[in-house]
């Protein structure tokens, strides 16, 4: 088991000798080289806050699923640590899958899938694994997994489509939650464990969701219950609208969420996926996705710099009174501020270069009076004819992200994305537009609407000014323009 760790720790640091660093964020967090995707086991334990990743350290591509790892002491600086789990038990060699973290006494659990080798028809089993940390850097995988094997399923669950356990310490016991195909398609099913070894199905928590479900996370907010997932949709739910990640809002009965509404999207932009929540020392629900969409080749890869996958920014989650999420920048961050500008009492119509307001690592927010204005853009990141785009139109409520005009496309071969943009409903406040955007050397983050929407986004411009622009149709009227550098 230790020879396939040490082959995985060996790759790791040859091969961030050798990664170009041209796109690397500063403060959002990217794998140091090869290829990461979902995050895994987000929770606090000992002080520290940890986060695990889905992680192959061979290439730059999707592989041999290991877990990376990281903790932080104050949520914005981290430590690299040293790989935590690679693919080498029967139960889990052909992948380490997704999975999430319980913190129960002094010991640290990790609930993950493991991926058995294929069989002579190419099918591998998914089964649920537990591994455990008493210091929170050396995992020990249990040596009777997998704990639930295809025998647990219930009828017409696939054993092949079974991933992604959620683990929760419930009032007597313990429970999993975890994406499965069944005959209805993608559900979320459930099972109960007095001791974590011996699991019973319980039933269904969520049914009737695309093709297949990921990444489940259920938690409570102001007493209610709120599940966030991933969808691989149907190909007659495949459509410029659909997006990959949602939420719904309800209560529980019997192990099943009775929501009050439709699913929702967590996340409006181009690349958001597979988010996990925890719950902060002080109460906070946090959560951060991996910041991708499958089907996007990040330039990274083509270029061959070496690396591919980063996370989004941490969230602070919540309702609002209407029973919608809510999301809130990670109050941290603010510490990482510098060299504030403001511009206020300006009216603006034809495009302005903002000087002073140059940079691909900042945080911006923006109050505009749309009274007089019909439409009003934002340009990042722009160098000549480069630019990432943010239009908002009046008479439509809508705030688009686009990405067309900004460096690389998201593409294997460098074609045209088919849908290099997003867009989101935003009504305005009093007749304002409020923007509070994020931009991280390679990725954007819009929140608006009281951050009932976020757009993220990444953005590979090939030139290096960042200046940026403002225009208007119409007069619109700049109430305050307050932008820090974030180092």
């Amino acid at each position: 088991m230790l020879q396939k760790l040490e082959q995985a720790q060996e790759a790791f640091e040859k091969k961030r000798e050798q990664v170009n660093p041209q796109y690397k964020p500063a403060w959002h967090l990217s794998v140091p080289a090869g290829w990461l995707n979902d995050p895994n086991g987000f929770c606090f334990y000992r002080g520290k806050l940890h986060l695990f990743y889905q992680y192959h350290p061979y290439d730059s591509v999707w592989g041999s699923m290991h877990w990376g790892h990281w903790t932080s002491d104050d949520l914005i600086h981290w430590q690299e640590q040293p790989v935590a789990m690679a693919p080498d038990t029967p139960a889990d060699e052909g992948g380490v899958f997704s999975g999430t973290a319980l913190v129960d006494g002094d010991r640290l659990y990790l609930v993950y899938t493991g991926v058995t080798k294929p069989d002579e028809r190419g099918r591998s089993l998914q089964q649920q694994c537990i591994a455990q940390s008493d210091d929170g850097i050396h995992v020990q995988k249990w040596l009777d997994n997998p704990v639930i094997g295809k025998e647990c399923l219930p009828e017409g669950s696939c054993p092949y489509d079974f991933r992604d356990p959620k683990i929760q310490r419930m009032t007597r016991g313990y429970r999993l939650i975890v994406a499965s195909k069944g005959s209805s398609g993608g559900q979320l099913i459930c099972f109960r464990s007095d001791d974590m070894k011996h699991w019973t199905y319980t039933g269904v928590y969520v049914d009737h969701m695309g093709s297949m479900t990921e990444c489940p996370d259920a938690f409570e907010i102001s007493k209610k219950n709120v599940s966030i997932f991933s969808i691989i949709p149907n190909d007659e739910d495949r459509s410029p609208d659909f997006k990959s990640v949602v939420y719904m809002v309800g209560h529980e009965e019997n192990d099943r969420l009775v929501s009050s509404g439709k699913p929702e999207p967590v996340d409006w932009g181009m690349d958001f996926y597979a988010p996990q929540t925890t719950c902060a020392p002080d109460g906070r629900r946090l959560m951060v996705g991996w910041a991708l969409s499958w089907g996007h080749v990040m330039p990274t890869h083509t270029l061959g710099h070496g690396w591919a996958g980063m996370m989004s920014m941490i969230h602070e989650l919540d309702l609002d009174r209407n029973g919608k999420l809510c999301h809130k920048p990670l109050r941290e961050l603010k510490a990482l501020r510098r060299n504030e500008r403001r511009l206020t009492g300006v009216t603006i119509s034809n495009e302005t270069i903002l000087p002073a307001f140059s940079g691909d690592k900042q945080e911006l927010m923006l109050d505009i009076d749309m009274k007089e204005a019909e439409s009003f853009t934002l340009h990042l990141l722009k160098t000549q004819e480069e630019a990432f785009i943010i239009h908002y139109d009046k008479a439509r409520n809508l705030l688009r992200a686009d990405r067309s005009q900004c460096g690389y496309p998201l593409t294997m071969d460098g074609s045209a994305e088919q849908m290099p943009f997003c867009e989101a409903p935003v009504p305005l406040k009093d007749g304002h537009l409020e923007l509070h955007v994020f931009v991280d050397v390679s990725i954007v983050e819009i929140f608006a609407d009281e951050g009932r929407k976020v757009l993220t986004s990444l953005a590979f411009p090939k030139g290096k000014d960042a200046a940026v622009s403002v225009s208007a149709s119409g007069n619109a009227y700049i109430e305050q323009m307050t932008a820090w550098r974030l180092a």
